[in-house]
């Protein structure tokens, strides 16, 4: 039998927990490298995890990937797409937020990159791409097109979501970037995962209207427990220490949704700045959450956002995170 022991330690306000008999995880993050907007995905043997573009050994990794037999220990992340997509700017590499099914025996992941010629009025246009692997580390290997650029402000942070039989794919408008709405859209994926079926609709109740969303949200994963829908978000300026997770709850994929009184559930604290752009998955017989959060190691010019990862209980229907 697995023991789950959570503390919180008072002066640094961290997690400390047991996964499995016999690994446990002291205070701090599981992967204290720069690992920024975290997807895990349990696999065969473990998990996996993969994360923004960014720099490892002063290499450049388009997408990043570690594997954790226990999810305490990970891997030095390596790069699971060497190559970018032909319609990607090659010329200052950006690509974000990767998030992956594994549909029948392919692995999909989704991302966001700069188009090489879109233009949006602020001068930058981004997309949502699609790329395939046989194995969880890739390579991946990037389709010719874009799966939506989300018409004429761009899209970003696509999350697929399986519902019984059904796909779906959520990206964000990029409407923050303008001063407009921001507007969640779902759209229904084919039974590969691999194009775009059905026509797009915009998920009703979850924007930018609240105060402490600070005119951001970003960073949706629609998932299901015990028949209902959840939104989980990030909200506010992922730069700073307002940047903080919250949810709606849904009636269906496609809404309406409606924004939880208690918002937000994750938020900073002593020792924890800007937690947000969450996974939420479940291992080992509970529900988890990644996000990351920012550290500096003791130079706040040179910050980096590690990734942590805490126990996600259900309480009266409601998630609860205690980070």
């Amino acid at each position: 039998m697995f023991r789950f022991v959570f503390t919180v330690l008072t002066s640094l306000a961290l997690t400390s927990f047991v996964l499995a008999a016999g690994s446990v995880h002291a205070a701090g993050p599981v992967l204290d490298v720069d690992f920024p907007d975290p997807l895990v995905l349990p696999v065969d043997g473990g998990l996996v995890a993969y994360a923004t573009n960014g720099k490892q050994g002063g290499k450049r990794l388009n997408i990043q990937f570690s594997r954790s037999s226990d999810g305490i220990h990970w891997s030095a992340p390596v790069d699971a797409m060497p190559e970018l997509p032909r319609w990607a700017r090659s010329s200052a590499p950006d690509v974000w937020a990767p998030e992956v099914m594994k549909i029948g025996d392919t692995y999909v992941m989704y991302f966001s990159a700069r188009h090489k010629t879109r233009m949006r009025p602020d001068g930058l246009t981004l997309c949502v791409g699609a790329a395939v692997s046989k194995v969880p580390e890739g390579p991946f290997v990037p389709q010719t097109k874009p799966l939506t650029c989300g018409g004429e402000l761009g899209a970003i942070d696509a999350s697929p979501f399986r519902d019984g039989d059904d796909l779906w794919l959520y990206v964000k408008t990029d409407g923050n970037c303008c001063g407009v709405p921001i507007g969640i859209i779902a759209q229904r994926l084919t039974a590969d995962g691999q194009q775009l079926a059905g026509a797009p609709a915009l998920v009703e109740g979850v924007t930018n209207d609240k105060p402490w969303e600070g005119g951001v949200v970003e960073g949706e994963q629609m998932i299901k427990h015990d028949g209902r829908y959840y939104m989980v978000y990030a909200a506010n300026d992922y730069g700073s220490d307002k940047y903080a997770t919250g949810y709606a709850v849904c009636r269906g994929p496609v809404g309406p949704c409606r924004d939880a009184d208690e918002n937000p559930i994750l938020k900073s604290a002593p020792g924890l700045v800007g937690p947000g752009h969450q996974s939420v998955f479940d291992f080992q017989g509970r529900t988890w959450i990644a996000y990351h959060a920012w550290r500096n190691d003791g130079d706040p010019r040179k910050r980096y956002r590690a990734m942590y990862i805490s126990p996600l209980d259900w309480v009266d229907g409601k998630p609860v995170i205690t980070p």
